[in-house]
């Protein structure tokens, strides 16, 4: 996996300040190959919320934030959310975070 250990911590901590300690969190694409060079973050979310504006706003919140750290900045950074009470049909790109992917926050 290609994350640093700031980087881990720093992503971990915003994703539980934005959508709380029950949210869980995969990285997945580029970044889980250690072979692989360069890309961008792709991260996935899973909120229990059912509200879409909380959920969407937690989302750039947790973007600006991560942006404003020497971890992130500069970086591409691509969030997914998975929201089951919103919308419980997985869509590929959820299916392939879980299938493919590296859960760095389960419950």
């Amino acid at each position: 996996m290609r994350l640093t250990d700031r980087q881990h911590a720093t992503l971990t901590a915003a994703v539980r300040r934005h959508f709380g300690l029950q949210a869980r969190l995969w990285l997945f694409g580029s970044r889980v190959d250690d072979g692989a060079r360069g890309g961008d973050f792709d991260v996935m979310v899973q909120a229990d919320a059912a509200d879409a504006a909380l959920i969407y706003g937690a989302k750039l919140a947790l973007l600006a934030d991560l942006h404003a750290t020497p971890e992130f900045d500069g970086e591409r950074i691509d969030v997914v959310l998975w929201c089951p009470r919103l919308d419980p049909v997985l869509r590929p790109v959820q299916r392939a975070a879980l299938a493919h992917g590296l859960e760095l926050v389960s419950r």
